[in-house]
């Protein structure tokens, strides 16, 4: 009888690299958000004021909703609300309305933002590690599967 060794070695190499690449690909789309908005932004709590939804044949995408300084008064404190859709509306985040975000504002224009991340989830750096370990993994188990 044959040992199951190389198969089960091949199986589970075979699961890390799928989802090592998938969560990969996941945390450097979250990363090139922050590239849309052009400068290093300023870190603010908001929350999804509206999730997005389709009406008819228009897609109306998420908004969030966050307070910063009025336009033109980087200094002034940041009392005035904004309602804008991310500049990141294909974000791998599922932004349901009433959920609390992570975002980035541009300080010179604050309703320029991008959504870093949910509340409640990783940062997209420390998603990028965790899938690129779980890359290497799968790389090791078809390593250790084609030494079999």
């Amino acid at each position: 009888m044959p040992h199951p060794w190389p198969t089960v070695s091949l199986l589970f190499g075979t699961f890390w690299v799928i989802v090592g690449a998938h969560g990969t690909h996941a945390a450097l789309r979250a990363r090139r958000s922050l590239r849309l908005l052009g400068a290093p932004g300023v870190q603010m709590v908001g929350e999804v004021a509206n999730d997005s939804r389709r009406v008819g044949p228009s897609y109306h995408p998420p908004q969030i909703r966050y307070q910063a300084p009025p336009i033109g008064r980087p200094d002034a404190p940041a009392v005035h609300t904004y309602r804008q859709v991310p500049l990141n509306t294909d974000a791998p985040n599922a932004l349901h309305r009433g959920t609390p975000v992570l975002l980035r504002y541009d300080p010179r224009d604050p309703r320029r933002a991008v959504v870093v991340r949910r509340k409640k989830a990783y940062s997209p750096t420390a998603n990028l590690a965790w899938c690129v370990f779980c890359l290497v993994a799968g790389m090791v188990g078809l390593g250790a599967a084609a030494l079999l």
